[in-house]
């Protein structure tokens, strides 16, 4: 009897053990995914930074063309590709150059889920300026017995210096060294710390956004440090609740490591008779467009948002960004009917904007040299950002290196917005944006393949 009891525990342990392999598999290739556009994204590759420019656009000069592009070969190269368990969709193909339509399927808005990111991101280049950045500062009080950080909305400030990375954002221990180095010609060596991020309205977290996201994004506000990420680890998915107080804490311990006690920290509003002690300024709009695009971003690309809104004498809120991000596309000739947006990145499945607007904007951005970070910052097919790993079965190799396209995916829907050039060097601009059927994968695969077929299309 005891031996067959002894069996019976062992065949449960195992029973425990094969369950709890399966639930994490579960997570990785289920759960996990419908956070963000892929496992990595949300905050960015903090573990990873680029050490070098993402590669170069492929893509000829938009003068007048000598041909066009046929309609009905694009047709058929797209009716070519399988689409075993894919649902809705809605699709457009433009020549990049004139804007003839060579395609359409289907009508009307859909969500686009992080392809959103694409309508936000031109727009902050738009408003607040390619070469804009935005200081993250300390002050001394008149007294000389505070020290107050204040935030200035620079969403990808690092914590510590990350020298190896590229290009290098702003750091608290950069700043750290600086304000201590001014502190002690002061005489200074024992401050108060304060921390002001009275920049930004809020609330810190979008009405909008799915608590699930929580992993993929941090609550928004104007003093942040690493994403208010603990760890950078590449697995690691952890948000500080307040991201003010982690970012202040961490540079409490560099003041710290520079010889500055710090007696206690608070949050304060920034004395107007404060002198100011140091500061460091953000990578400019620019390069943290094309990070947004590259990563998909939602920290940086909601940040962003706000910050447009501030340009145009907004507050810092979730709802005034929504307002001036509709504004601006109406300004821009990137609305149409039906349309909605409720944040900047795409985290909200009720977002709601036409394949018309995104491929407009993308054809926006190649013809303004001063837009086209947001062409520059798309992730290409097979090599770079949410799109590395991609692009990998048999009928979707061909787009590899020359797609060029911002990934969406939220839980039920999957997006790709981009440009490819054809074998025969026509420039396209699409948007293909699906919902619905068997499942991401399914619609993944359709979508690299679609895409890779436009790439290498004789379409003359």
């Amino acid at each position: 009897m005891s031996a067959r009891r002894g069996w019976a525990w062992r065949a449960l342990l195992w029973i425990s053990v094969l369950v709890v392999a399966l639930a994490v598999v579960g997570l990785q290739l289920v759960v996990r995914p419908q956070l963000a556009d892929d496992p990595l994204v949300g905050a960015g590759r903090l573990d990873q930074p680029a050490v070098a420019d993402a590669p170069g656009a492929v893509l000829p000069e938009l003068e007048a063309p000598t041909q066009q592009a046929s309609a009905a070969k694009v047709a058929e190269r797209l009716a070519a590709v399988p689409r075993e368990g894919l649902g809705d969709v809605v699709a457009l193909v433009v020549d990049a150059r004139t804007g003839t339509e060579l395609y359409r399927e289907g009508a009307g808005v859909r969500t686009p889920a992080s392809s959103l990111k694409v309508l936000s991101a031109l727009v902050a280049i738009d408003v607040l300026g390619p070469e804009k950045t935005f200081a993250t500062t300390t002050f001394l009080t008149a007294d000389a017995g505070t020290v107050v950080l204040r935030g200035g909305g620079d969403p990808l400030l690092a914590g510590a210096a990350r020298p190896d990375a590229h290009p290098q954002p702003a750091s608290l221990e950069e700043l750290a060294a600086e304000t201590a180095t001014a502190l002690k010609a002061k005489g200074v060596t024992t401050v108060a710390l304060g921390y002001d991020a009275t920049l930004f309205a809020g609330p810190a977290w979008n009405p909008a956004w799915p608590d699930i996201f929580a992993r993929s994004v941090a609550p928004i506000t104007a003093l942040t440090a690493d994403h208010a990420r603990p760890s950078l680890a590449r697995n690691a998915f952890e948000r500080a609740p307040d991201p003010a107080r982690f970012a202040t804490d961490k540079f409490a311990g560099f003041l710290a490591a520079q010889g500055i006690a710090v007696t206690g920290t608070s949050a304060v509003t920034t004395p107007t008779d404060a002198s100011e002690l140091a500061h460091v300024d953000s990578l400019p709009v620019s390069r943290i467009a094309e990070r947004v695009l590259a990563d998909s971003d939602n920290d940086a690309a909601e940040t962003l948002l706000w910050q447009v809104a501030l340009a145009r004498g907004r507050a810092a809120t979730p709802t005034d960004g929504a307002d001036v991000l509709a504004t601006e596309l109406q300004r821009l000739g990137l609305w149409d009917e039906g349309m909605r947006v409720l944040d900047g990145n795409g985290i909200s499945a009720d977002n709601q904007v036409t394949p018309d607007a995104l491929v407009g904007a993308i054809r926006m951005a190649l013809a303004d040299p001063d837009l086209r970070p947001v062409t520059d910052g798309l992730p290409v097919a097979g090599v770079t950002g949410t799109l590395a790993e991609r692009f990998d079965e048999a009928d979707a190799v061909g787009g590899r290196g020359v797609v060029r396209a911002k990934t969406g995916t939220i839980r039920g829907v999957n997006t790709l917005t981009g440009y490819a050039v054809t074998e025969d060097g026509h420039p396209l601009a699409f948007a293909l944006m699906t919902s619905g059927g068997a499942g991401q994968t399914s619609a993944r695969l359709w979508l690299d393949r679609a895409s890779a077929a436009l790439a290498s299309c004789g379409c003359s």
